[in-house]
């Protein structure tokens, strides 16, 4: 079966498939050029526990052996999966691929004419999925293929071929652990203190600062069976405006520097990555509930947006109101323009009774509802 970025699927749900063959292989005209493959096993709060905890070349199992890296060669690189003996403390395995001190040799996945995923049935060798990815690929020199994820008891995909620039190092950054440079093995970020961990939830109209990171990810969940869909309205660091939805899934490597995972479809959880927040000077994330729902209450839907710096920081804002006639609500929006900080500030507002048309942000970072073009699903 061929997937798309975003299509998460079922891996162990009403199957007995749980030993699993991830290939992650890639073709590319340069030869001495050295591609990796690892895997990150991350804890609830999307970071590595510790060092065991990621599976590469120097490290080809985690602690207990449900995760092994079988070997890399100039065009592929294999990961063993056994999803029914990774620990319960693990919610994610991320697969991923670096080039080798891309950075400094100058080398990027541009280079890469195409790449896939390839997952098998250990015991059979049956193709179960398979994902094409990299089109958009330009200087990054790490990419997060999949990942794998437990979802009430059981283990689904998301396939994600999204890149980023800082190779091994930054890839690593990005998963709480460090490296300073790549032929040493990671030691866990929080011996060097430099982000100082936060979980809140904000109040009604309330601001907080948190650390500025390389990586944002924000992600609208719910726990209903209507479809809702995650909207980011953006204004980038040179004024141009602009949003991200379900049928402009955005890019990671050129304006606006978002991306959006797809369209969920039913209830659960979209996903927003900001690859660079550096080049962005606001973004206002809303959900829109489809005219096919009816009228109906976002709160009752227990819609949340959760804002994670990936850094240890995580700021979640829930809704307050009982609106029932709204079409539109704005939930969260965060400010980039400060260095080293940005402001993640709760604005719960939603449309009027009725109305279709969407919500506008501005370059000033202020925004109004029922102002934008009316959207129909």
């Amino acid at each position: 079966m061929n997937i798309s970025r975003g299509q998460k699927v079922d891996v162990t749900k009403n199957s007995a498939i749980t030993n699993i063959v991830a290939v992650m292989e890639w073709t590319t005209a340069n030869k001495e050029m050295e591609i990796d493959g690892a895997a990150f096993l991350l804890e609830e709060s999307g970071l590595c526990k510790n060092d065991e905890s990621f599976v590469f070349y120097g490290q080809p199992s985690s602690k207990e052996g449900s995760v092994k890296h079988v070997g890399t060669t100039n065009r592929q690189s294999e990961i063993h999966l056994s999803l029914n003996e990774i620990p319960d403390t693990i919610h994610k395995v991320a697969l991923t691929l670096t080039i080798h001190e891309g950075e400094n040799k100058g080398e990027s996945f541009s280079a890469v004419s195409s790449a896939n995923l390839i997952l098998k049935d250990r015991l059979s060798g049956e193709v179960l999925f398979s994902f094409t990815f990299g089109e958009e690929l330009q200087q990054e020199t790490a990419i997060v293929v999949g990942e794998f994820y437990r979802h009430n008891g059981e283990w689904k995909l998301n396939p994600v071929g999204s890149g980023f620039d800082g190779g091994l190092p930054s890839l690593c950054g990005n998963y709480g652990l460090d490296v300073m440079n790549e032929a040493t093995i990671p030691v866990p970020v929080e011996k060097k203190e430099i982000v100082k961990p936060l979980i809140v939830t904000l109040k009604k109209k309330e601001t907080i600062s948190i650390k500025k990171t390389a990586k944002v990810v924000a992600t609208l969940e719910w726990k209903s069976k209507k479809d809702l869909d995650l909207y980011c309205f953006y204004v980038t660091k040179d004024g141009q405006e602009g949003k991200v939805y379900y049928k402009n899934l955005g890019s990671s490597s050129k304006p606006p520097f978002i991306t959006l995972d797809g369209d969920s479809k039913d209830s659960g959880k979209e996903t927003v990555t900001v690859h660079n927040p550096s080049q962005l000077s606001y973004v206002l994330f809303a959900a829109y509930s489809a005219l096919s729902n009816g009228f109906g209450s976002f709160k009752a839907m227990k819609a949340i947006a959760v804002v994670d710096n990936q850094m240890g920081q995580k700021i979640t804002t829930p809704l307050f109101e009982n609106n029932k006639f709204a079409y539109w609500v704005a939930i969260a929006k965060i400010e980039f323009t400060d260095m080293d900080e940005m402001k993640v500030s709760h604005v719960e507002t939603y449309s009027k009774f009725g109305a279709e048309r969407s919500p506008l942000l501005y370059k000033d970072g202020t925004f109004k509802m029922n102002v934008g073009p009316v959207e129909f699903k």
